[in-house]
C-alpha cells in the first residue's frame, strides 16, 4: 500500500451506500419515495447483479426513516429460505414499520406468501431487492451501463493524481460482464500500479517547490 493516498477503490469506499446512487434525469429519492407511499409502502427494486440495487436502497432508507417509518433491514445470503425474524418481531410490525429485504428471491414460496399476507393484515410496508420481478409494485429497475461505470470512476478519482483511461475501464467492465461493483473492485490494483508509477514524479516535483 502506498503512503500518501487511500486507494479510492478500497472496500469501504465502494460498498453499497458509500457511493451515492446516480439518479437519471427526472428521478430522485423523493419521487421514488412518493411512489412507494402511493403503493402503500410496498415496492421492488430489480436488476442484474452489481447494478446498484443495494446502493439505491441505502440511499432511500434514511429518507424513508425521515418520513416516520421504522426500518427493519435484512440482507439474505444464499440458501436462506426463511426470514431471520422471530414471531414476536413480526407481530410487532405495524403501519409505522417498513421491512426492507435484500435478496428476496432466496425466500421460499411459503415464506413469501406468508410475508405478503402478514404485511396486508398488519399494514406494514415491504420493499424488496431482487434480480427478477416478484409480486410487488415495481419501484425502480436498475441497469448496468458502462457510461455509469465511467462516471463513478471519474468521481472516485476526482481528488487524486491518478487517471484511468476509458479503454481500461471498458476492459474491466467486459471482463466482469457488466457487474459495476466487481469492476470497481478490480480497479484497486490498477490504481495502486498507476499511483506507484506516478509517485517518483510527484516526489521530484515536490522537492523543487
Amino acid at each position: 500500500m502506498h503512503l500518501y493516498e487511500e486507494n479510492p477503490f478500497c472496500t469501504k469506499r465502494i460498498r453499497p451506500g458509500a457511493i451515492p446512487f446516480q439518479f437519471p434525469e427526472g428521478v430522485s429519492a423523493e419521487t421514488l419515495i412518493d411512489t412507494l407511499e402511493q403503493n402503500e409502502w410496498c415496492g421492488q427494486i430489480i436488476g442484474p447483479h452489481g447494478s446498484g440495487k443495494s446502493t439505491l436502497l441505502a440511499t432511500l432508507l434514511p429518507e424513508i426513516e425521515r418520513r416516520g417509518k421504522k426500518i427493519i433491514h435484512i440482507e439474505l445470503q444464499d440458501g436462506v429460505r426463511q426470514l431471520p425474524l422471530s414471531e414476536e418481531d413480526i407481530n410487532a410490525m405495524d403501519e409505522n414499520t417498513l421491512l426492507a429485504i435484500d435478496g428476496y428471491e432466496q425466500l421460499s414460496l411459503w415464506t413469501r406468501w406468508r410475508l405478503k399476507s402478514r404485511s396486508r393484515s398488519q399494514k406494514f410496508g415491504v420493499i424488496i431487492i431482487a434480480h427478477e420481478p416478484f409480486e410487488y409494485p415495481e419501484l425502480y429497475r436498475t441497469q448496468s451501463e458502462i457510461l455509469m461505470g465511467k462516471f463513478i470512476v471519474s468521481k472516485l478519482l476526482k481528488n487524486t493524481i491518478v487517471r484511468i483511461s476509458d479503454s481500461i475501464i471498458e476492459g474491466h467492465y467486459d471482463e466482469h460482464e457488466g457487474n459495476l461493483r466487481e469492476m470497481l473492485f478490480s480497479l484497486y490494483d490498477v490504481y495502486e500500479n498507476a499511483y506507484g508509477a506516478l509517485l517518483p514524479q510527484k516526489e521530484e516535483k515536490d522537492s523543487h517547490e
